[in-house]
């Protein structure tokens, strides 16, 4: 058995290693690398014979839980793997039975942060983007990582009865930069670099361990040839017009035809283009399931291989990892990279 090929939980709880005392209890484990626009998040579900989680150990709010998957001989004998995935508070516990169990779930949020429930209506003056992503952050106990060059700013913004994060997403949205939180972080980043980064790996049906897969296209998911921006200034009484089309854009196709407020030419082009990105990433997505994959994770490029029509360079788009009866297995969601 000290040969055979294994995936191992390791959980710190309220600091204490606690691996050894649920690893015989252990019915499965999940975790969620979110897509962009939701927290990361755990759930593990324990038998509970003895009662030991609705009794001495019975989970409070906001208890601390660190998580890593590790495996052994996974790859080649002798072989030891890590994925450390970060760290968590518990928000839920469900308690069921018989026979009697325990469903703990912690997310990647603080607990006792309101920016993801409590909603707000206020103003935002003369701002930009990183202002907004900064006190945000500060709100909730996380550190800020931005990483993308364009820092949009604005005369004024209105949240209008939503959370923090959920203002900060949308607004991030309209700009083409993507919003996630994990491991104690909010992150901010523009997709289209992730996009250009080397793949971290090439999957090939038939040779790869390739648990099932999906793939779809449909008439209401449409790539658009090119996106025009229309917009008149009834002050200025100027109209401003813009026509993006992507390299290597179809001749013929349909128009992404958008009327919003800009204030110049250039600001026209680079709305055309975002919302053409914003709607074409809509046309390439797929799911894999694969036997389990430490490297996977979400903002990762892959390339893929023999699915004919739909091979070619993926970005993960949302990643999860799961311990079970079935052992260990990863599920991705994937979309195609629009290559601009």
């Amino acid at each position: 058995m000290q040969d055979a090929r294994r995936a191992l939980l390791v959980i710190t709880y309220n600091g204490k290693d606690i691996t050894t005392d649920i690893a015989k209890s252990l019915i499965d484990f999940s975790y969620n690398d979110a897509a962009p626009g939701d927290a990361d998040d755990i759930a593990i579900n324990l038998e509970d014979r003895a009662l030991n989680w609705s009794g001495p150990w019975s989970p409070g709010e906001g208890d601390k839980i660190k998580a890593e998957i590790r495996t052994v001989n996974w790859g080649k004998p002798g072989e030891i793997k890590k994925l450390p995935l970060g760290s968590f508070e518990v928000d839920t516990a469900d308690f069921s039975g018989p026979p009697d169990a325990v469903s703990i779930k912690a997310l990647s949020i603080p607990v006792g942060a309101d920016i993801r429930q409590e909603k707000r209506s206020r103003s935002w003056e003369k701002t930009n983007l990183k202002t907004l992503a900064t006190q945000t952050a500060k709100n909730a106990g996380l550190k800020l990582l931005y990483e993308t060059k364009d820092n949009p700013s604005y005369d004024r913004l209105e949240q209008s009865d939503m959370s923090d994060l959920a203002f900060l997403v949308e607004t991030a949205k309209k700009e083409a930069i993507a919003v996630k939180v994990a491991a104690g972080k909010l992150v901010l980043f523009d997709e289209a670099e992730y996009e250009k980064a080397a793949a971290v790996t090439t999957i090939t049906k038939g040779t790869d361990n390739v648990l099932s897969y999906a793939f779809n296209w449909s008439t209401t998911l449409v790539a658009y040839r090119a996106c025009e921006v229309s917009f008149t200034d009834a002050k200025k009484k100027k109209t401003y017009k813009a026509i993006y089309s992507p390299p290597g854009a179809p001749k013929s196709g349909p128009i992404l035809k958008i009327n919003e407020q800009v204030d110049s030419q250039s600001a026209a082009i680079r709305l055309a283009q975002k919302r053409l990105r914003e709607k074409n990433k809509e046309a390439g997505k797929g799911m894999l399931g694969l036997m389990g994959d430490i490297r996977m994770a979400t903002g990762l490029t892959i390339n893929i291989k023999g699915f004919k029509r739909f091979d070619g360079k993926y970005i993960i788009e949302s990643c999860s990892h799961s311990i079970g009866s079935g052992g260990y297995t990863t599920s991705l969601g994937i979309r195609k990279v629009l290559g601009w």
